[in-house]
């Protein structure tokens, strides 16, 4: 089981250290719903490592093993090549930008030390 992280959510995808990098691709595709090309997949979350549809490279031989976290990156463009044509494809909908609570700024700008005075009765006092 591979983890895949996308901007709609992570989804587990089931394969085999033997299977190949295109079909591995294939069954994202189908997983999230895209059509050939719509999206990238990364092992790492800077965009780097990408994984390319190569019928000759296996799981194994990319280092990518059961319990591994890739990112799902889908392509740039309106049309993003998404799969319409039936099915559950991945949902978009536009995001308002979100406004903090005054609270959440003012806690985001303190330092998270809580300050005190000692309290007498938690002193210790010294046996000799």
């Amino acid at each position: 089981i591979i983890r895949v992280q996308s901007p709609e959510g992570m989804k587990r995808i089931t394969a085999t250290k033997r299977e190949t990098a295109a079909t591995f691709l294939k069954k994202v595709a189908k997983e999230f719903g895209f059509g050939n090309n719509g999206f990238s997949v990364y092992i790492n979350r800077n965009k780097t490592g990408e994984i390319t549809a190569s019928p000759n490279k296996s799981l194994n031989l990319l280092k990518i093993k059961h319990g591994d976290l890739l990112f799902l990156v889908p392509s740039a463009g309106p049309s993003a090549a998404m799969d319409t044509s039936g099915g559950q494809g991945p949902q978009t909908w536009s995001l308002a930008p979100v406004v903090e609570d005054e609270i959440d700024q003012y806690l985001s700008k303190q330092d998270g030390k809580i300050y005190r005075s000692r309290d007498p009765q938690l002193l210790l006092t010294r046996i000799t």
